[in-house]
């Protein structure tokens, strides 16, 4: 049913009262995040229209209001000056045109003469079959937005194309405005280019990139931005394994229309990050992905809420060219009461610290591991609850240089052991993982690797361990608790 048809829309799309949508659901909170972005109830899914406007990070995202499943697609809508303290505000687009009549799927934003352009894929299902136009909406206050009366701006796809054909990232540069849309043909992803001199006229270029056919049949949610000396397109690929989001690096050519790639890698090693989305925030470059995925069983939707973004991070490249991705520096506010200890020597054992109630508080920890003289196989941190029947474990085999994420025993959610791997001889190794609720993000390497869980724990009590197996190891480790 689209939200033109329910009598709560008018409610929910010009209201600011945060009750309108509390009184909406009944949300418990046994594993609702403590610091990630979530809506305050239902289901969400892809970030969209990321843009840094009057002195406010704005975020909008992919969703449903009137349940915890995905349905009808809507933006949601929210700000926040620091990514800890958010402000929910009034539903930004929903279904309410022909063109759009079931579901405004995702997009993007940018600011031109102090007006806030929205660009998103229009969805209907016509005899059956979907039909996926781009279009926008503006806003000179950030809240209230208008459809453009000219939509569709791009009525059909490219013979270069297919039907599907959506995910609109809109960005400028030298005086013209570019748009790339993912697509696909013939089981290859493509990222479709068109160009704008004034955002409502669209001239299509051709196809930027495409899978090599081993990499996905259609190409979601595609980003291109310049980081460094170069550039990076990023995509979401259906039709390859199950669903990684992977990145290239390269050189757009802007005369051409062509992305030269020079090598690809994924972006996140975990089973939850997906559709993400980069946007030049007061001075970096910053990354939201949702934090789940189309394979899981999300258990939270019981009580009637479903989907998180992940922690924002930093996008930088090293000086070798190598894409590095932190945790946002602002982050550290959260920090509360911290345990450390230095030069810890594991030998074919375990140390304890503590106990941490994932129900009271977050967990930040910080591992630097030596690896010279290290003959450990195996060493890490686990975490389980006190009768070690739950665990979640972050480790690093040193005979294949290969960090791991190991949650086949962490409770409800996705199972398995996720691998990254990381750059050979190493003399240092730095491992920062991050705990909420729900929820466990991985940075390792220097920000070379990434992983991405969310866990469901059917005891929140943890106790860290750090590990060691058929070996010695000289740790140091710090422990933070996290709270807004």
């Amino acid at each position: 049913m689209s939200a033109k048809n329910n009598s709560n829309y008018e409610s929910l799309l010009y209201k600011a009262d945060n009750s309108v949508i509390k009184a909406a659901a009944a949300v418990v909170d046994t594993y609702r995040l403590q610091y990630h972005f979530m809506p305050q109830a239902y289901w969400m899914n892809d970030p969209n229209g990321l843009v840094y406007w009057s002195g406010y990070y704005h975020v909008f995202y992919q969703h449903h209001p009137y349940s915890p499943d995905w349905g009808p697609m809507h933006w949601g809508h929210a700000r926040t000056k620091d990514f800890i303290n958010w402000e929910h505000l009034p539903i930004a687009l929903a279904p309410s045109e022909d063109y759009d009549a079931d579901g405004c799927f995702s997009g993007s934003a940018v600011v031109e003469d102090g007006v806030l352009h929205l660009f998103y894929t229009g969805y209907r299902i016509i005899d059956g079959q979907p039909v996926q136009v781009q279009c926008r909406a503006t806003s000179s206050d950030g809240i209230h937005f208008v459809k453009d009366p000219h939509n569709p701006l791009i009525s059909t796809y490219p013979p270069d194309g297919s039907a599907d054909f959506r995910d609109p990232k809109v960005w400028r540069h030298d005086d013209l405005w570019f748009m790339i849309v993912g697509s696909g043909k013939d089981g290859r992803g493509k990222v479709l280019l068109y160009k704008s001199s004034d955002l409502s006229q669209w001239h299509y270029v051709g196809v930027a990139a495409e899978s090599d056919g081993t990499q996905g049949t259609i190409w979601e949610c595609p980003d291109i931005f310049p980081l460094g000396s170069k550039h990076v397109l990023v995509v979401s690929p259906i039709g390859a394994e199950r669903r990684r989001v992977i990145y290239f690096v390269g050189e757009m050519d802007y005369e051409s229309g062509k992305f030269t790639a020079e090598y690809f890698k994924k972006l996140d090693y975990g089973p939850d990050f997906y559709a993400p989305q980069t946007f030049f925030g007061a001075d970096r470059r910053i990354l939201l992905a949702w934090m789940d995925s189309w394979e899981a069983n999300i258990a939270s939707k019981k009580d009637n809420w479903a989907g998180a973004l992940t922690l924002p991070r930093e996008l930088a490249m090293d000086r070798n060219g190598r894409l590095r991705i932190h945790p946002l520096p602002g982050l550290k506010e959260l920090r509360k009461e911290r345990v450390s200890a230095a030069n810890v020597l594991l030998e074919n054992n375990q140390r304890v610290f503590g106990l941490c109630d994932l129900q009271k508080i977050g967990l930040e920890v910080i591992l630097h591991a030596d690896l010279v003289g290290t003959t450990a196989s195996d060493f890490g941190i686990v975490f389980a609850d006190t009768r070690n029947s739950q665990q979640i474990t972050v480790g690093f085999k040193g005979n294949c240089g290969k960090l791991y994420l190991d949650i086949e025993n962490a409770g409800l959610g996705n199972k398995g052991i996720f691998w990254a791997e990381l750059l050979p001889q190493q003399e240092k190794l730095d491992i920062r993982i991050f705990l909420d609720r729900s929820s466990i993000e991985v940075f390792a390497d220097n920000g070379a690797a990434s992983m991405t869980a969310r866990i469901y724990p059917r005891s929140h009590k943890l106790v860290p361990q750090l590990f060691a197996v058929d070996g010695k190891l000289t740790t140091s480790i710090e422990l933070w608790s996290l709270a807004k």
